[in-house]
């Protein structure tokens, strides 16, 4: 598989996954809290924080988006080991973990009005250990760039 179809399939996950993430973020999440509340007898202003702390995530899920293209679009360019895909995948690893920390003050929360359903609660230990897994592997990938980086400079000055 040559650098620009490889490019073509990764841009097509991110299209899908930024689609998922409109109907996810913009319909599921709202919807879910909404009924939670109502459910529990909550106000509206105990809503609020929910909803800005899924807002906030969703902004931070389509700014790794936005930084995978780019790093997707270096690949397609023949440029997969340099230092601006490094410096992505290590912007997409702090987004990840601020994300997760998100989702660890979204349950909190949660827990503190008395709403947290065990099945929330387990949705929301699974999407904490997801962004930690994403945190991982884009720190990994960052440093392995790097050091095929390196590796490509010192082949390209000794020919």
């Amino acid at each position: 598989m040559d650098n620009k179809k490889l490019a073509f399939l990764l841009k097509l996950f991110v299209v899908i996954l930024a689609v998922l993430g409109l109907v996810f973020f913009g319909l599921c999440i709202p919807s879910l809290l909404h009924q939670l509340i109502l459910f529990y007898h909550r106000t509206l202003n105990e809503e609020l924080p929910l909803q800005l702390l899924s807002v906030t995530a969703a902004v931070i899920l389509y700014i790794a988006l936005i930084l995978f293209w780019r790093i997707c679009t270096r690949i397609g360019r023949n440029r997969s080991f340099c230092h601006e895909n490094a410096e992505g995948l290590r912007w997409i690893c702090k987004l990840a973990l601020f994300d997760t920390a998100l989702c660890l003050i979204c349950c909190l929360y949660a827990l503190f009005l008395n709403i947290l359903h065990p099945v929330l609660m387990l949705g929301g230990l699974g999407i904490m250990a997801l962004g930690g897994l994403i945190a991982v592997a884009a720190y990994t990938l960052a440093y392995l760039v790097t050091i095929a980086e390196q590796i490509q400079t010192e082949n390209e000055l000794m020919v």
